[in-house]
């Protein structure tokens, strides 16, 4: 079975250099409320994508796996004409963000009123990728999923059971976010539903510094995501790199997922600008390749090693999806 990408089917080998959690586009729920904010260009918002991608494939990358959910400004006419544009491999997702930050009212009403509303849910995540986005036609890829903070909500349980039901049923890989913690419980919840833990990322775990946390995880066979170097809170890439070693020491390298949760362009005026542009001054989606490769070769980590945690970790999280 293929990959899906906005340019079409590919398998696993063709993935090449990836970055496994950037976005081109975000909006957080509410953003349409703000009427004092510019108003988003789709075709300014598709340029500056354009130009983003072009750097990265002049950095030697080739994919980008976008896990941008369905309530948070996902707009897949804009993914598929950057995909068209550049040539680029964009794997891009369907899915629900967590209760806290995603569009849990609407679909808490759904839960509320529709006794299957589970299937029902399950049954939009295959249809778009079986089937593509309704209006664009391009098929997603992965599904994303997530939590907030403890507890691991009754509506999150019941999105993470849709999801786990739609890629028992497709093949498609499943990523999560998480606020720190609960990754544990959430590969617990997946497995226990049938998905396999190789096709399983835990992301953001590298805001956490517990390598015990970090272990269970891959133990557990899920990959983790340190998929969010150049931000600087809760933790320091200093301190992301020490865990990084951490699982070298214990022959963990396999199971990391490199990334920057870099968005291209955001829906709304969220940040004041002094607060963005000092946040944009670390946070590139070329910022591992430029700062954190070479600390950690200094830390005695090999090229290859850093390498393969770009190029084989994703083909592998993907093998189960395209072979």
């Amino acid at each position: 079975m293929p990959i899906n990408t906005a340019n079409g089917p590919i398998e696993a080998h063709a993935l090449g250099r990836t970055l496994m959690h950037e976005h081109l586009v975000i909006g957080m729920p509410g953003w349409e409320s703000d009427s004092q904010a510019p108003a988003p260009d789709f075709r300014d918002m598709v340029a500056a994508c354009v130009d983003r991608v072009e750097e990265l494939k002049a950095a030697g990358f080739s994919t980008i796996l976008d896990p941008c959910p369905n309530d948070l400004g996902r707009n897949a006419d804009l993914i598929g004409e950057v995909a068209t544009r550049t040539g680029f491999n964009v794997v891009f997702a369907t899915g629900l963000y967590n209760e806290h930050h995603g569009g849990s009212p609407y679909w808490n009403m759904v839960f509320a009123t529709d006794p299957d509303a589970d299937k029902r849910l399950c049954d939009l995540f295959v249809d778009e990728i079986q089937n593509g986005v309704r209006g664009a036609g391009i098929k997603p890829g992965v599904i994303k999923i997530g939590t907030s903070n403890p507890p691991f909500s009754d509506y999150e349980k019941r999105v993470f059971k849709a999801a786990a039901m739609a890629s028992i049923a497709t093949g498609v890989p499943i990523t999560t976010h998480t606020d720190i913690v609960l990754g544990d419980e959430q590969l617990a919840f997946l497995t226990a539903l049938g998905v396999p833990a190789s096709q399983i990322i835990i992301g953001h775990c590298c805001c956490s510094g517990d390598h015990d946390y970090h272990m269970r995880i891959v133990d557990g066979g899920a990959f983790i995501g340190f998929d969010r170097f150049g931000i600087l809170y809760p933790r320091s890439d200093e301190q992301r790199i020490e865990s990084l070693m951490r699982l070298r020491q214990d022959d963990a390298l396999g199971s990391v997922i490199i990334s920057h949760d870099t968005v291209c362009s955001w829906l709304g005026d969220m940040f004041p600008p002094a607060i963005m542009a000092k946040f944009n001054l670390t946070h590139h989606p070329l910022h591992f390749t430029r700062t954190i490769a070479p600390k950690l070769k200094t830390a005695g980590m090999s090229e290859a090693e850093i390498e393969s945690m770009l190029i084989d970790n994703p083909r592998r999280y993907f093998g189960g999806a395209g072979g």
